[in-house]
Formats: structure tokens, sequence, C-alpha cells
């Protein structure tokens, strides 16, 4: 048997190795308490990343289709009730030399159905009457429509409308001449309806009304429509001032005596709202007409033995118009 310091011995030595055994395998190393403040260091020596952009998001292309730009219009066609003077006329031509005063004056006898002699003495009496808001947006005005399809077929054709009061001349469908008129005094003295060019005459003379210096009044460049209803020159005070008949101012009475033809279709309606009814109503009558019209003559020279009214020589009295003409 062993003796027991050797046990010992022995026992001390195999604890030993357990011993270095657990610790190589196991760590059983003492644990100590961690300092933060090393992490701390750690952290700051690192530098510091930039901050990333926000990224866009990217989303698909659309196809955008342009839309051309709207037009706007420029053409002020308002008018105020109003005394407009012979000064703001100097200014208008002043700023527009196209806006002569034979030129304003046109634009204020059309605009308010009168001849145009009788506008400067309507300015001199301080007269309110339709002023533009802007002169030059009626340089070429007309309450009238320049094109009407339904005559494109029909080589020449007058149109009167009875509320504006207007004239107009049509060559294929488009206006070729207009003018304001006068028409009868009573709605039905000028009878709405269609009608044709029956007889020319130059110089014709009325048998039913004098003149104020009690002699047959003259009715030049005359155009008989029906019964004793005459298209002619007048003495045009407002749109409503004749017995029936069609008062024009003198120079476009001459040129629609001279553009028109025995045959040319007239037609007379109330508003321009009836045209449409009014053309389907006389169908038949506008196509019995057009086939005796025939192709459309070409325009003849004015006659020589008219006097035409110019700027350069000014207008004829109104007082002796009136008396002249008849109603």
């Amino acid at each position: 048997m062993e003796k027991g310091p050797v046990v010992v011995v022995r026992f001390i030595r195999l604890y030993a190795s357990l011993f270095m055994v657990c610790m190589f395998f196991g760590g059983c190393a003492v644990r100590q308490p961690v300092d933060l403040a090393q992490t701390e260091y750690l952290e700051s020596s690192e530098e510091p990343r930039a901050e990333e952009p926000p990224r866009e998001k990217v989303t698909p292309e659309k196809t955008v289709t342009e839309k051309p730009p709207v037009r706007k219009s420029n053409l002020d066609r308002r008018w105020s009730m109003r005394v407009i003077t012979d000064k703001e006329i100097s200014k208008l031509t002043e700023k527009d030399p196209e806006l002569t005063p034979v030129v304003c004056m046109e634009i204020l006898a059309r605009l308010n159905t009168k001849a145009r002699y009788y506008i400067p003495d309507d300015i001199k009496k301080h007269k309110a009457m339709k002023v533009p808001n802007n002169f030059s947006a009626y340089k070429d005005w007309t309450p009238l429509p320049r094109n009407i399809p339904e005559f494109s077929r029909i080589p020449k054709f007058i149109l009167i409308v009875k509320d504006i009061p207007f004239i107009g001349w049509y060559q294929q469908g488009k206006l070729t001449g207009d003018t304001q008129i006068g028409i009868g005094k009573m709605y039905g003295w000028t009878k709405a309806g269609a009608y044709k060019v029956m007889d020319k005459d130059p110089d014709h003379v009325s048998t039913v009304y004098p003149n104020a210096y009690g002699e047959p009044s003259p009715m030049p460049f005359a155009l008989r429509i029906y019964d004793r209803v005459w298209i002619h020159t007048g003495d045009v005070i407002g749109g409503y001032c004749s017995h029936g008949c069609i008062n024009l101012p003198l120079e476009p009475s001459e040129q629609l005596y001279n553009w028109a033809d025995k045959n040319t279709p007239v037609m007379i309606i109330d508003s321009m709202n009836d045209l449409h009814n009014a053309l389907t109503r006389h169908a038949d009558f506008l196509k019995s007409v057009n086939t005796a019209q025939g192709v459309a003559s070409k325009n003849k020279a004015p006659t020589e033995r008219t006097q035409r009214i110019s700027p350069a020589q000014g207008a004829p009295d109104p007082s002796e118009s009136k008396k002249i003409f008849s109603e």
C-alpha cells in the first residue's frame, strides 16, 4: 500500500491538471466589469459619414401633348351711348392716322344707322349716340355675316335684315358690299319675303310722295323688288324712316345699282335668326330665280353722271338732302 504523503501529492497533481484543462476549454477566467467609456472613444475615432441626399422618386416619363396657344381677340366691339366731341376724334386721328375724321364719321354713321353727313351736326348739338369703345375695331365692321354657305351656288344675292337694319349683297355666298339703310317706319311697311329685282331705273322719280318743295321725289339708282317698293338712294335719318322703300346713302346705293342685275334674288328677313327658315321656306323660288339669273355678270364701272361723296368734297347739307329725297 502507498503511503499517505504519496497519495496527497498525486491528488494535488490531479487537481492541478483538471484545473488547467478547465481554464483551457471553459475560459474560467475571472470576469471584470466592462468600461463603456472605452466604446465612446472607439466611436468618436471613426470619421463621421456624410449624409446621403434624399433620393428622388423616379416616375415613368409621360408624353405631354402641347396645346396650341389660345389666341385672344383684341377687338373690343362694345360701344357706349354717350356724347362725343370733335376734339376726341382729332385725338383718335393723331393716335391712328387711318382713323381720319371721315372714317370716324362713317363708323359712327354705320353704328347709328344714319347717313354720314348727319353725324357732324349731331356732334355739334351734343347728341348722345352709339360710340365705339375702340374705333380701330370698327374699321371693317359689319353686322352681317361675311360668308353664307347657303348662297354659295347663287351668283348674286341681296339680303336685307330689318332689325339691324342693314343690307348686304353677296356673290357666290361672299359679302361684296353692305350699308346701313332706312326701311318702313311701321313694322309691316317693308314686308319680309323672297323677291327679285324686277326693274332698274337710275333716274327714277316717285309717283306717290313729293319732296319738301312739292315736287316728285327723286329716287336715284332704283331697283324695284315688289309693288311700289324700291331699293334706292334716299335720306337715311335713322333705321326706320321710309314709307316702305329701302333707302340707302348715295355712294353704296350707286355701287349696288351697278352690281345688281335683273332677276337678282332679294330676301328680306326680320332678323338673322330667321335666315335658315326663310331659305327653307323659299327654296323653290330661289332655285327658279337662280336658273333665270344665269351666270353672274361682271360689275360695270360707275356712271359718270353721279358725283361721289369724297372726303375732299365734303358732304351735302342734311337739310337739303331731306328736302330733295322722299321718305
